[in-house]
């Protein structure tokens, strides 16, 4: 939980400012989904905008997106994930606020996410 915060605390410093809303687009290399939930949650409270985090574990690729309530109208987390957890091989979806998904293809990881990019451009 604390390396999540640290995480979280780092990856503020990369917002990017993107035509739908202000996001956080970032491989975070070997992680797993809950830890990704947890860099995500904790930066519920300091970022207003969307994050989409990737990470893999040995076989498995991980994605989790949130939207903050300013923009969940323009941008969606279920529908993100929706349109990027395909390219790694995988499915997912959630709620417009959280979501999370995943899939076997490590190699289009960057791919997923800079398909979000684009998405939010």
């Amino acid at each position: 939980q604390k390396q999540a915060v640290e995480t979280a605390r780092g990856l503020k410093a990369k917002v990017q400012t993107l035509k739908l809303a202000p996001a956080i687009i970032e491989n975070l290399g070997p992680a797993d989904g809950d830890y990704l939930q947890s860099v995500a949650d904790a930066l519920k409270g300091e970022f207003k905008g969307v994050v989409v985090l990737g990470g893999f574990s040995a076989d498995a690729v991980a994605l989790v997106a949130t939207s903050s309530a300013e923009f969940t109208k323009q941008v969606q987390a279920g529908k993100l994930i929706q349109a990027i957890a395909p390219i790694v091989g995988g499915k997912g979806g959630g709620r417009p606020d959280n979501a999370r998904g995943g899939g076997k293809d490590m190699t289009k990881l960057d791919e997923a996410l800079a398909n979000a990019k684009s998405m939010l451009s």
